[in-house]
């Protein structure tokens, strides 16, 4: 008798344990249901965003790493728009190559120079012409190949570390020292080693009037050096000759690895001119730098003349005009001051604070004018502004007289795209459309307006801050009402839980990308423009355009706003689900009103006005209806 009832008891065990494991099991499911019903897209939606962010943020590390000039930024134009389509065109040379006679065999490194080398001459007249006893390599001949290039593009910030810290040659200076240059650039023949203001070691031949980053302490460097400056000369006309602070000579040695064939990279500088010239095609891919619609030979003059401050910047010629040029710069920059103060839509590649200090610096400059500090300030500057004239197309029909103006003709939108964008922007309560309307104003034709770039990402930074610390508030929010004993008493799968989880959840992530959003502003928003540039490009590569940037920016905003949403639908069914009919009825009341003030300012400061467009076509097709003879 015990053995049975120990059985039966144990049956029924066995019974009970099942039914609240069945019961569990069926709770999971329908908790399982319900969070894929309510909130696997909004799930989906942030793991695509997350994963789109971190690849975002380590793009913009790997470009903030690499050390660069400081870009132009114009309205709407910074020096470098990366990723646009822009076709390749050839600037030509409008002198005829003249006819090179071909020689036996290749030059001798021996001979150390092609050209009769003469004296400095003593006046700035003096033109090296080339000797027309003296044999010419043709290009098809000779191992070297002649390409065009443009200061930009010299490797004098892109070279590889080349310093073994392991090597300490001088453990002890010996006494007496009193020379402390080096033996190899004493002797460097006809080149003198030259040092840049910012601490780069260039070559300047003053004879000839060339300069080169190359290293040139190494005598056989030298020699292919002035081989390969001897055959650019001889394929320059009379005409185009050097001429001694006139017209000077950039080159630039360079070894193909794959062909095996020394590259030799050159420009001419006219100084008269302000220009740069070259006897082969050259592509116009980076010396526009992604502007589109270029066809003037006028507005092309400025892309060059950009180019050949940036010489003047790299390579200071004392012998420039530099009170002449001073005078110039100080203009231009009372101008742009003017300009800034009198308008909010300057086209000055500065804010006003900087202006103010780029005329405390001329004002410095005109007591120590003419030293190679002094022109590297100028040309920088002028280089700044000249890079403005290009982006803004200046000296055309079209060009851009105010920073939020386009030059370029709008394009046909796709439909899908438009209706995806409305139906985003209503889902997150406009918060699109009004990024859209400020991102308007700094990204104007795939460029960056660099002052207002700055505001812009202050007041990003702003916003997302004061988002973090609502959401904050929010969870707190969320967690107390969880631990209301009348709420925690309910079912798993009442609405007030359902809507409170889903609050969480809308919560966190409002809290999470607006803090990833701070670091990312923090990261390429106070760099230059130009780390700007390269993410916004990338950001705005797929068919949305700015809108895909407007909609990240407005994330956390319209997030926030849904967990507010779900908790204020999970209170009121508290509330009004358990209250006796007084309470119900004052709370009602006051719900109603707060709810109607609420959706009247939204109303008054929305936007977007739907209805008034709806309601034009709906006038024009009654109209239509009552009189057909009008169409």
């Amino acid at each position: 008798m015990p053995r049975v009832l120990n059985l039966s008891v144990n049956t029924m065990l066995r019974n009970h344990n099942s039914d609240s494991v069945r019961r569990l099991i069926h709770r999971f499911r329908v908790l399982m249901k319900v969070l894929f019903r309510y909130i696997a897209f909004p799930l989906r939606l942030v793991h695509h965003l997350w994963r789109t962010l971190l690849r975002l943020y380590y793009d913009s590390r790997s470009i903030a790493s690499r050390r660069r000039f400081q870009r132009i930024h114009t309205d709407g134009h910074p020096e470098r728009v990366a990723g646009s389509s822009q076709p390749t065109m050839i600037l030509p040379l409008s002198n005829p190559q003249p006819q090179v006679s071909p020689s036996p065999g290749p030059a001798s490194c021996s001979s150390r120079s092609l050209l009769p080398v003469q004296a400095p001459p003593s006046s700035s007249s003096c033109v090296l012409q080339l000797s027309p006893a003296v044999p010419v390599i043709p290009q098809s001949q000779s191992s070297t190949t002649f390409e065009p290039f443009v200061p930009s593009d010299v490797m004098r910030y892109d070279k590889t570390p080349s310093i073994n810290p392991e090597n300490n040659k001088y453990k002890f200076i010996p006494p007496k020292t009193t020379d402390f240059l080096d033996p190899r650039q004493q002797d460097c023949g006809d080149w003198h080693a030259c040092i840049h203001p910012e601490g780069a070691l260039y070559f300047h031949n003053p004879t000839r009037g060339i300069y080169t980053d190359s290293n040139l302490q190494n005598e056989d460097r030298r020699c292919k050096m002035d081989s390969c400056v001897d055959e650019v000369l001889a394929l320059t006309p009379s005409e185009l000759q050097l001429c001694c602070d006139k017209i000077e000579l950039v080159v630039q040695l360079a070894w193909n690895q794959k062909s095996k064939v020394r590259i030799c990279r050159y420009y001419f500088i006219d100084h008269d001119k302000h220009l740069l010239f070259w006897l082969h095609e050259l592509p116009t891919v980076k010396l526009f730098c992604g502007v589109q619609g270029v066809e003037k030979l006028s507005h092309i003059k400025y892309a060059v003349e950009h180019q050949y401050w940036q010489h003047c910047e790299m390579y200071p010629n004392a012998n420039l005009p530099c009170a002449r040029l001073l005078k110039e710069l100080k203009e231009v920059v009372v101008h742009a001051s003017a300009e800034t103060v009198t308008t909010d839509v300057s086209l000055s590649p500065f804010d006003g604070d900087e202006l103010s200090k780029i005329l405390d610096l001329i004002g410095q400059l005109g007591e120590n004018i003419g030293d190679t500090y002094s022109i590297c300030v100028i040309a920088r500057f002028m280089r700044y502004f000249v890079r403005a004239k290009f982006f803004n197309f200046c000296g055309l029909p079209a060009a851009r007289l105010d920073a939020d103006q386009t030059v370029y003709k709008k394009k046909k939108r796709n439909k899908l795209i438009l209706v995806l964008s409305w139906t985003f922007n209503v889902a997150m309560f406009g918060a699109p459309q009004s990024h859209m309307e400020e991102l308007r104003r700094v990204w104007v034709d795939r460029s960056i307006n660099s002052p207002r770039w700055k505001n812009f990402n202050s007041k990003l930074s702003t916003e997302w801050s004061s988002i973090t610390i609502y959401s904050t508030v929010m969870i707190a929010v969320d967690v107390s009402f969880l631990a209301v004993p009348s709420v925690s008493s309910q079912n798993s799968g009442s609405v007030p839980i359902i809507s409170t989880y889903l609050s969480i959840f809308c919560i966190v992530g409002s809290l999470v990308v607006s803090l990833f959003l701070t670091r990312q502003n923090r990261l390429y928003g106070q760099e230059s423009a130009d780390t700007a540039v390269d993410f916004l490009t990338k950001m705005t590569g797929s068919a949305f355009g700015t809108k895909a940037v407007a909609t990240v920016h407005g994330l956390p905003y319209a997030m926030l706003l849904w967990g507010m949403l779900y908790f204020m639908l999970a209170f009121s069914y508290q509330v009004f689900t358990s209250t006796p009919t007084l309470t119900l009825a004052t709370t009602g009341s006051a719900c109603g009103l707060v709810a109607l003030f609420t959706l009247w300012l939204i109303y008054a400061a929305r936007d977007f006005h739907i209805s008034t467009r709806f309601l034009e076509w709906l006038r024009a097709s009654i109209c239509k209806a009552r009189d057909p003879n009008t169409a």
